[in-house]
């Protein structure tokens, strides 16, 4: 009985040391600048951040209707999103929305305003962000 559960602990520990480690995709954003110096309202803009394409929270998974802009708007806090492409329409998942955020973030800071431009997101292409007070 022992010996079963000390082979069983060995092997486990031999498939986790060989196992591909798990790695956090990383968006990538160019273009980033920052427009302030001054944090926004950590709460309001995270309400913002899920008001784009009318609403991508809960089990939204990605823009819906296929606009050629979008506003997520709370208080005094604003993101705009636009395709780079004139015309194109935009399709960002929320996964893709959130990471191209937090990447601007590590930029600038947190809450800082800025406008950039994210990897993808749109029908044809990338699309331009804009993140300041409304």
């Amino acid at each position: 009985m022992h010996f079963a559960t000390i082979f069983y602990v060995f092997a486990m520990l031999f498939v986790c040391a060989f196992a591909a480690p798990l790695q956090v995709r990383q968006e990538t954003v160019s273009n980033v600048v920052c427009t302030s110096k001054t944090a926004l309202d950590f709460h309001t803009s995270n309400v913002a951040l899920l008001q784009i394409c009318g609403g991508i929270a809960g089990s939204i998974e990605k823009c819906e209707g296929s606009p050629t802009s979008t506003v997520g708007k709370s208080g005094n806090v604003q993101f705009t999103i636009k395709p780079v492409v004139k015309g194109d329409t935009i399709n960002i998942s929320k996964g893709r929305w959130e990471q191209g955020i937090k990447a601007a973030f590590a930029v600038c800071g947190q809450n800082i305003p800025f406008t950039a431009t994210f990897t993808g997101g749109a029908t044809k292409g990338d699309v331009n962000v804009t993140y300041g007070s409304a």
